[in-house]
């Protein structure tokens, strides 16, 4: 994540959203627009904000997480939109973000 994004690096360190993304900063762009391609599913409405939020491909597209509580839900989730310039938005589950990312970024 970059420093832009953030007021305190050292406030990353105990949020795992800001780690998943700090990891899938790590990844080519392409990996992580076939893996929204793949799983991420179109917004119903506006598009939320984003927090923590990076900024790929020279700002040409964001990567954030929101929090979204449905009717049925207890408690809202975590959810992550992929937003490229000229595209519609993709959102993906949390936890299925965070377990694709891991998977893309073992070492073989």
């Amino acid at each position: 994540m970059s420093a832009s994004d953030a007021d305190d690096p050292g406030d990353l360190a105990g949020d795992p959203c800001a780690q998943v993304l700090q990891q899938a900063e790590r990844l080519p762009p392409g990996a992580l627009e076939a893996l929204f391609g793949r799983y991420g599913r179109p917004l119903d409405g506006a598009e939320p904000e984003l927090s923590p939020v990076v900024h790929l491909e020279g700002g040409a597209t964001r990567l954030g997480r929101f929090t979204f509580r449905a009717p049925v839900d207890v408690v809202a989730n975590d959810y992550f939109l992929w937003c490229k310039a000229g595209a519609a938005p993709l959102a993906m589950p949390g936890p299925l973000f965070a377990a694709a990312v891991a998977a893309l970024s073992r070492r073989r």
